[in-house]
């Protein structure tokens, strides 16, 4: 599981920053601590994203160092999966447009399956994986009462 640790900083001007550590460019302002805990996910997200756009490496989550109030950014198993494709696509030179070949679709398909924002399939992801040589495996725990709102689901929703 990719797990990123966040920091929220009170500023002066009323709002808190939100960091999330171990991704460049992933912070933000918000008006409340609760809003800032809420926008973790969202730009951990958007930061992972335009790296991919921008053909970077994905960040390995740092050991946090707890000094500030904050918590830990999960990223969802549908986007972690996106990242290990996106990373092995790196890794062994893969365009997207060979990657549509080898799944036999087109390169649509492959942006669309490689978007930190689109709901794929399950069977598509794992299709892409097999393509480069991966395998998911699932595991499920239970989530702490105190957490269960915190940075999960797509775009920061909460679980039901």
């Amino acid at each position: 599981m990719l797990r990123y640790p966040y920091t929220i900083t009170p500023e002066e001007n009323g709002t808190f920053l939100v960091v999330v550590e171990g991704i460049p460019g992933a912070f933000t302002a918000c008006r409340s601590e609760s809003e800032a805990r809420d926008m973790a996910l969202d730009v951990a997200l958007t930061m992972l994203s335009a790296m991919m756009d921008d053909g970077e490496d994905i960040p390995l989550a740092p050991t946090p160092k707890k000094t500030k109030p904050g918590g830990f950014v999960d990223i969802p198993a549908m986007a972690e999966v996106k990242l290990t494709i996106y990373q092995a696509m790196r890794r062994q030179g893969v365009s997207q447009v060979r990657l549509a070949r080898l799944l036999e679709t087109d390169p649509k398909s492959v942006r669309r399956l490689l978007d930190l924002f689109h709901v794929s399939r399950w069977d598509h992801l794992e299709m892409g994986l097999a393509a480069l040589g991966y395998r998911a495996r699932v595991t499920v725990e239970p989530v702490p009462p105190a957490s269960s709102r915190v940075a999960c689901g797509n775009r920061g929703e909460a679980r039901p």
